[in-house]
């Protein structure tokens, strides 16, 4: 009896100590995630928002790329073609514990989670759909259409909505190009939908939600720029008009963040507690080499935080954002007493 009750004493100490290994963990302190291919291969890093710490995290052969944090920080849901195909996978925030979300491969991109941490959005590349799923795959919803969806879906914080690009794929000098390209806006609860600034052309891209849900980030190609700035002395398409702007959710208040000046700027970030965006922008003369930006909502000077390679899909997690209310639907535990942000 002593030697049964030792040894399922030592397995059920086996089985706890594995279990410790690869429960996940949030990070202690703020953390950005992003892609960068400064060493050759297309990974997925971490660094502090001052731009110090860069750690790779999944030093894998493979293009990983496109990453986001689960609402908690525990997880990192990103892109890869590590299987052969393009597809979604989870890490733990230390890189560790890669798993496919879904058991059968597709050609899915751009995700984003619900922020109850459930399910997640993404865009089906083969059928330019944005569909919803429960986060092991299980369970799968299209909540637009076949051609509809360009990519780059964004759920609100209060989970009533998603907002994604809307496909606008045309011919234009013997080329398919996405043309005026615009932010849709889908009800999760009524299934009704409505298009951001629907009269402002030519394009707006990568919308992104504040965290109070009250605002939208994207960048945009102003109509007059675009007028003057659509070629060069070679005839070329240019786009040095596109930068970054912030609107209601309603569509007022149209405010531009970062100024047209300098090399176009794309994919804002919203800060945890929505006073600052990061973005990427090209940074001398060598084309694709863009660099993450962090920049004041407020305005101000812009802190470049990436010197190396070519860097984007910039998320920023902070664990003091995190509500200190009890949160059951996320399996986190109460967080302290949240201090104010300096």
């Amino acid at each position: 009896m002593k030697i049964t009750n030792l040894f399922l004493f030592c397995c059920l100490n086996l089985v706890f100590i594995h279990v410790s290994q690869v429960h996940a963990q949030a990070p202690r302190t703020e953390k950005i995630v992003f892609t960068s291919n400064r060493d050759g291969d297309t990974e997925i890093y971490i660094m502090n928002p001052d731009g110090s710490q860069q750690v790779n995290l999944t030093e894998h052969p493979a293009a990983d790329f496109d990453p986001t944090w689960s609402p908690t920080g525990e997880q990192i849901l990103f892109n890869s073609n590590r299987d052969g195909q393009w597809d979604l996978y989870l890490m733990n925030a230390d890189g560790k514990n890669v798993r496919k979300v879904f058991a059968e491969l597709g050609d899915r991109r751009d995700p984003t989670w619900a922020p109850d941490g459930k399910q997640i959005a993404y865009l089906r590349r083969d059928e330019w759909a944005i569909y919803i799923s429960t986060i092991d795959g299980k369970t799968v919803e299209r909540i637009a259409d076949a051609g509809e969806g360009g990519g780059k879906p964004a759920w609100s914080p209060d989970g009533s909505e998603i907002a994604f690009m809307l496909a606008g794929v045309g011919e234009k000098w013997g080329k398919r190009l996405p043309l005026s390209r615009q932010i849709r806006i889908v009800n999760l609860h009524s299934g009704g939908k409505r298009t951001l600034f629907a009269e402002r052309l030519p394009t707006m891209e990568n919308p992104v939600w504040s965290p109070d849900g009250k605002r939208l980030a994207f960048s945009w190609m102003n109509r007059d720029l675009w007028d003057k700035q659509v070629h060069d002395r070679w005839g070329k398409r240019v786009f040095d008009a596109q930068t970054i702007y912030v609107a209601l959710r309603n569509g007022g208040k149209f405010q531009q963040i970062v100024s047209e000046k300098g090399p176009y700027a794309l994919e804002p970030a919203w800060s945890p507690f929505g006073d600052e965006l990061l973005y990427i922008q090209q940074v001398g003369n060598q084309l694709n080499q863009f660099q993450i930006f962090k920049i004041s909502v407020d305005g101000g000077k812009s802190e470049q935080l990436t010197d190396s390679g070519r860097n984007y899909d910039a998320d920023w997690f902070d664990p003091l954002a995190l509500s200190v209310a009890p949160q059951p639907e996320l399996s986190t535990s109460v967080w302290g007493k949240i201090k104010s942000k300096e």
